[in-house]
């Protein structure tokens, strides 16, 4: 008799974009007095964003992977995924993401964001939430990201690219507008 057992791990991420036009922006510029309101600045003066998508998967990257087996075997020297450690980036390339990717694909076009927020929905559940300005990020959002270690908003990558996800095909953010990026990492 022959017993089969299977034990795998994988992390998958359900990407959400909510984006606000430029009139939708400049109202809400104008009620808070702010010039890169956030989402939540929208929420709280009831301004519904004029479409949300959401984008299922990721490929969590070989350095991904060494820095949650790192922080889980408490191997030091190695920095957790906080809110002021923690950035979602998004680029305009559609090269198809893999296990040694070490930063976005997109060339010249891409910006790494601090997330606002960072916190877990469970037990096995984590969430990071941004928000691009108005003169933030305005191309073709193709692919996803995040990385671990910086503490700024940058267009290069930090110590740790951990996950990533391509071809994702959220359209092209115009100057004015504000998109809000979201990730909800399960791990199973």
């Amino acid at each position: 008799m022959t017993a089969t057992a299977v034990d795998t791990a994988q992390a998958t991420t359900r990407w959400t974009v909510h984006r606000w036009d430029a009139d939708q922006t400049a109202w809400v510029q104008r009620k808070s007095g702010l010039l890169s309101p956030t989402a939540e600045d929208f929420a709280r003066l009831g301004v519904e964003p004029y479409k949300v998508s959401e984008v299922l998967g990721n490929l969590v990257t070989n350095a991904g992977w060494t820095r949650l087996m790192s922080l889980l075997t408490n191997q030091g020297g190695t920095q957790a995924m906080t809110a002021t450690h923690t950035r979602i980036g998004v680029g305009d390339s559609n090269t198809t993401e893999t296990y040694t990717d070490t930063a976005l694909n997109a060339v010249t076009n891409k910006l790494y964001k601090l997330v606002t927020g960072a916190g877990t929905l469970g037990t096995r559940s984590l969430s990071f939430a941004t928000t691009f300005g108005p003169s933030e990020a305005n191309w073709a959002w193709n692919e996803f990201g995040m990385d671990i270690g910086a503490t700024a908003d940058s267009t290069t990558v930090a110590a740790c690219f951990w996950n990533h996800k391509a071809g994702i095909a959220q359209g092209t953010k115009a100057n004015g507008q504000t998109w809000a990026a979201s990730a909800a990492v399960t791990f199973s």
